[in-house]
């Protein structure tokens, strides 16, 4: 059973988060007719729960390679809801808005989750076991990337600050709803640089829980 190297997932959450953003962003020039922003962190053009769900279903699914069809989509399934799930409260605890919501969908729990998603979850594992984890093999094994430690410290050090700034953006956006006024310079920054209309265009497809309430 062949595996991945460590710096050969961060290589793979790098390009989950890079065609996922693709991805989005091509869904909505073509399901609305325009291009809007899809990405999730305030700098990089990254959608982090793509390269987070590509990392994650290959740490989990590539011991699984050999197994019975219906345990790698019963696996799938339920873990791909659950995080689904969790991703969802969580942003609603830390920043009072969802980024999306199921509740027009039958059998869903909350708006989290739903029935279609979760076993589209289940087929994308089967798909993941028999296409995606073998294309990656054959990618590694023949692909030498020039100074490629430099390359992913590079990244890893600008992708954590990026994350930083935006969780601390959103969190003073929220502040901000509800009438708290900037407490120091980190702050009165944020309120420059990245205030409502800002974070809006960025983050244009999540809307407050209050706004989601009064829809």
């Amino acid at each position: 059973m062949a595996t991945f190297r460590p710096h050969q997932y961060i290589w793979i959450f790098i390009m989950g988060c890079y065609i996922g953003y693709g991805v989005e962003t091509l869904w909505c020039l073509i399901k609305n007719g325009y291009i809007e922003s899809r990405k999730s962190l305030v700098l990089g053009h990254l959608s982090v729960a793509y390269g987070m769900g590509a990392l994650l279903l290959t740490l989990l699914l590539v011991h699984f390679q050999g197994k019975p069809l219906w345990q790698i989509f019963l696996l799938s399934f339920v873990t791909g809801t659950a995080v689904e799930y969790i991703c969802s409260l969580g942003q609603e605890i830390c920043f009072g808005s969802v980024a999306w919501d199921y509740s027009h969908l039958p059998l869903n729990i909350n708006g989290r989750v739903c029935l279609i998603y979760s076993l589209f979850w289940g087929f994308l594992g089967m798909a993941w076991v028999k296409l995606i984890i073998p294309l990656l093999h054959l990618l590694f094994s023949h692909i030498t990337i020039p100074f490629e430690q430099v390359i992913l410290c590079a990244f890893l050090v600008f992708f954590v600050f990026d994350a930083a700034l935006s969780v601390s953006a959103a969190v003073r956006m929220d502040r901000r709803d509800r009438g708290i006024p900037a407490q120091n310079q980190l702050e009165v920054f944020l309120d420059t640089h990245y205030d409502d209309e800002t974070m809006h265009k960025i983050y244009a497809n999540s809307k407050s829980v209050q706004t989601k309430s009064d829809s």
